[in-house]
């Protein structure tokens, strides 16, 4: 009989969450695995204090008596992106069935909260493609594991966390087998591994094996050429049927593997153990769009890090999309200095284009040559007044704290937003995780004086630099957050995540208003946070110094 895999997904939480215990106890294993983990526990409860004050003024007379309720129920009575798997699994369970493997398909959280469930799964289930995409360190990856792996099991580890980890493996017991690089030429060679009764484990042409820190460590190798039209399309219809369910009306796309830029604290370029820059062509993706949408999506995400380049294959596939009749909306991630051409927007928008994320990052030039991000405070500034005269919806990225940060580039990136407010804004404090960023490069941390602790086994590693450490960090992210949703500048993307999708233009002002009216609507729960937040960050400071001197 032919062993069953088990194909899990996900990260340490998810919405799907039932259990508020189980939260805990998954939080406390990762604790415990961590090598400083307290800075990233700190950052969560003052991301939490928003979420909670929002729900606690959503349940008050209040809001109940606001002008603005029907704008809110608006944004959030419809999620087509609830319920969607992750393009992992859907292309995992298309690898899968091509090489003739049952498989059944499972979320961390999932498993975590049904024992029964989870007894039954792996009695059935030998081998586990667990994905490391969502999963941020080790400690995380061992606390979700621990409850998976038995002694006549195999643990499979592939996705983002492991192919930026492998060249240096610190071991992980719950792993059997690495998997590093490109899914499509490695699940074959899995399978051969799997109907050999796991005795025999050859890598793909072009690819390597080895052992290191307990594991074997299976290298995929990378494509010839630069074109990805070679490579499978993801099935979202097996999707559908392995949930036992219709069509998807949001499903996830991916174009690109890998990214033409070299930011200083991003990790994208390397995710796949693959340094090239490979792309589908504008004819492909337009056919893959047009299936999608005979199979009944009406949305499509695409997970790539930057969309809008090549612009030559961006405008060609726009004019196919155009001339085809494919009706459907798509969101992605793009540069600021191709949204600075109105017509670009314009066209985008003709194409069926409803939201773009822009990683800002920040309102400094300074820190923006800091980053090496290649474009200018005033491209960011043209790119989000053409997004809001055109209607096209902005979600930027904002960066605090990265080496070089003070008081004074601070100031600049509030006058930035407050001159040119985008719609959404997420703010993140710069981390010092990715391993093999350019910033942690010898020669950038001596520039800055920024000294770091290991990464491997911790979320949100605590560092200091000359100008700012990151317990300042997370109070500057609170601060202009704060800033930014009582002076009316731009939805905080934390708590307006889930609804961004529902977003209507005409909506703002009203939004803006009731994000205005939840802070302070509740003071005894201020109190409540301020003091756990203390507490928190009293651990951070103690961890700090143990850690870093």
């Amino acid at each position: 009989m032919t062993p069953k895999v088990l194909v899990v997904t996900g990260g340490m939480f998810s919405f799907e969450e039932r259990s508020l215990v189980g939260a805990v106890r998954k939080q406390a294993a990762a604790l415990r695995a961590s090598s400083g983990g307290w800075l990233d526990i700190h950052l969560k409860v003052v991301a939490l204090e928003r979420v909670l004050a929002m729900r606690r003024f959503q349940a008050s007379r209040a809001f109940a008596r606001a002008p603005y309720r029907d704008a809110v129920a608006r944004m959030f009575a419809e999620d087509p992106a609830e319920g969607v798997p992750e393009l992992t699994e859907v292309l995992l369970c298309t690898l899968l069935e091509a090489e003739g493997l049952p498989f059944e398909v499972r979320t961390y959280s999932a498993l975590h909260d049904d024992e029964a469930d989870r007894a039954r799964v792996l009695a059935e289930c030998p081998v586990i493609f667990a994905s490391t995409t969502l999963i941020r360190d080790l400690s995380e990856l061992r606390a979700l594991l621990a409850p998976l792996k038995r002694p006549d099991n195999r643990v499979v580890a592939g996705g983002a966390l492991v192919s930026m980890l492998h060249h240096d493996w610190p071991g992980c017991p719950e792993v059997d087998v690495i998997a590093a690089g490109y899914g499509e030429r490695l699940v074959p060679a899995l399978a051969g591994w799997i109907r050999s009764d796991f005795e025999t484990l050859e890598p793909p042409d072009g690819g390597a094996l080895e052992r290191r820190g307990g594991a074997l460590i299976l290298r995929s190798g990378v494509p010839q050429g630069r074109s990805l039209d070679h490579l499978p399309a993801p099935d979202w219809a097996l999707a559908a049927r392995v949930h036992g369910r219709g069509p998807f009306p949001l499903v996830s796309y991916e174009s690109v593997r890998g990214c033409p830029y070299r930011c200083a604290f991003c990790n994208y370029p390397y995710l796949f153990d693959d340094a090239a820059f490979r792309l589908r062509s504008a004819e492909q993706i337009a056919d893959d769009w047009a299936r999608l949408v005979a199979g009944g999506a009406s949305w499509i995400s695409c997970l790539d890090s930057l969309f809008t380049v090549p612009r030559k294959r961006l405008e060609q596939l726009c004019a196919r999309l155009l001339s085809d009749g494919t009706r459907v909306n798509w969101i992605c991630y793009a540069r600021a200095d191709d949204l600075r051409d109105p017509a670009l927007v314009r066209l985008l928008l003709e194409a069926g284009c409803r939201q773009v994320q822009i990683g800002v990052e920040s309102g400094s030039q300074q820190q923006l040559d800091h980053m090496d991000k290649r474009c200018t405070v005033d491209q960011n500034a043209r790119a989000l007044a053409n997004c809001r005269a055109e209607g096209l919806t902005s979600l930027v990225t904002l960066i605090v704290g990265f080496p070089g940060e003070t008081a004074a580039s601070l100031a600049e990136t509030r006058a930035f937003l407050a001159e040119t407010p985008p719609d959404f804004c997420f703010v993140t404090p710069f981390s010092a995780k990715y391993v093999g960023i350019p910033i942690l490069e010898p020669a950038a941390k001596a520039r800055f004086g920024l000294v770091t602790h290991d990464a491997s086994a911790s979320s949100f590693p605590p560092w200091r630099h000359a100008t700012m450490d990151a317990v300042e960090a997370v109070d500057h992210v609170r601060d202009l957050n704060l800033w930014m949703m009582r002076e009316r500048i731009a939805l905080e993307g934390g708590i307006f995540y889930r609804g961004a999708l529902g977003f209507r233009a005409e909506d703002r002002d009203a939004l803006l208003d009731f994000q205005r009216d939840l802070l302070g609507a509740s003071p005894w729960l201020g109190r409540l946070m301020a003091g756990v937040r203390g507490w928190t960050r009293g651990k951070v400071e103690t961890e700090r110094r143990a850690l870093l001197g």
